[in-house]
């Protein structure tokens, strides 16, 4: 598992949640969702913009107490860690990102670009709290792009996509897209993978949740600087970078040790000397 991870940048996990499991936390993560889906992000106005359809919250465990359960859940972070090859994780965000019937694309982009982090040490888990349909935008991925370095974003049009999509195929990128989930399954994608996903053509609400983990010990980056002539979307990525470090970094300087109250450590494997092993999630609601 981690082999292929580490070869083609993604993966596809089956049955990482019970039938069980998601009867019990969805009704409330939906309920926070709704909630709280008037909130803005620049992340947001990026992929979407006003009117599509989307439901975008960010940091749902600080929102609401089973949300927390689910999203610092310990099971979660240690298949982070073992992933990555890491000791310990901190969580950096999590969000919703529920794409309604037609809600627009997803544009090609790498999150490293966003992440205001010394590290290559960052993933993220991809949650579908239902099953997916390939009509309902599951995430498209480039294979090996994690380890080509950053490779720019393509806008949210078909068509820009397209010539994005046509480029990396003569670069010699291959596109892959898992396509069917079953209700549990569950996909990870380095933060340096190159993934985009396109319009929601069922007539269902997709709802995924992410959760983006990072090796415990990275230090906060500098903005990257840029020149007059760098292309819009650089100068997007820089304000998405700063709203990232003003949400899971406040009040932190480039150099120092990402810690605090928004990115708490969520596993370390000193943690499995005392713990018993359970194949539940920890805290459940009854």
């Amino acid at each position: 598992m981690r082999e292929a991870f580490h070869e083609k940048g993604h993966i596809k996990l089956r049955g990482v949640l019970s039938p069980e499991e998601l009867a019990a936390y969805r009704p409330h993560l939906n309920r926070v969702v709704e909630q709280h889906s008037g909130e803005s992000h620049a992340m947001e106005r990026k992929v979407a913009g006003a009117g599509k359809n989307w439901k975008f919250v960010n940091n749902l465990w600080s929102l609401d107490e089973i949300a927390r359960r689910f999203i610092l859940n310990r099971r979660f972070a240690r298949l982070a860690a073992d992933l990555m090859g890491v000791d310990g994780v901190r969580l950096f965000r999590d969000q919703s990102y529920f794409k309604g019937p037609g809600g627009a694309n997803t544009p090609w982009h790498q999150d490293s670009r966003f992440m205001p982090l010394d590290t290559d040490k960052s993933l993220t888990l991809w949650i579908p709290l239902t099953s997916i349909t390939p009509d309902m935008a599951p995430m498209g991925y480039v294979t090996g792009s994690h380890r080509a370095g950053y490779l720019g974003t393509s806008n949210g049009d078909d068509a820009s996509m397209d010539r994005f999509e046509a480029e990396l195929g003569d670069k010699g990128f291959p596109i892959a897209n898992y396509g069917n989930f079953e209700a549990g399954d569950i996909a990870v994608h380095w933060a340096s993978t190159l993934h985009s996903s396109r319009t929601n053509t069922s007539p269902l609400l997709r709802e995924i949740l992410v959760i983006v983990y990072f090796a415990d010990g990275a230090r906060v980056s500098a903005e990257k600087p840029l020149t007059k002539g760098a292309h819009p979307s650089e100068f997007y990525a820089n304000i998405i970078q700063r709203e990232n470090r003003a949400t899971s970094l406040p009040g932190l300087k480039p150099g120092e040790l990402a810690e605090g109250p928004m990115t708490p450590l969520v596993y370390s494997r000193s943690w499995d000397e005392k713990a018993v092993p359970s194949r539940k999630l920890e805290g459940a609601p009854a």
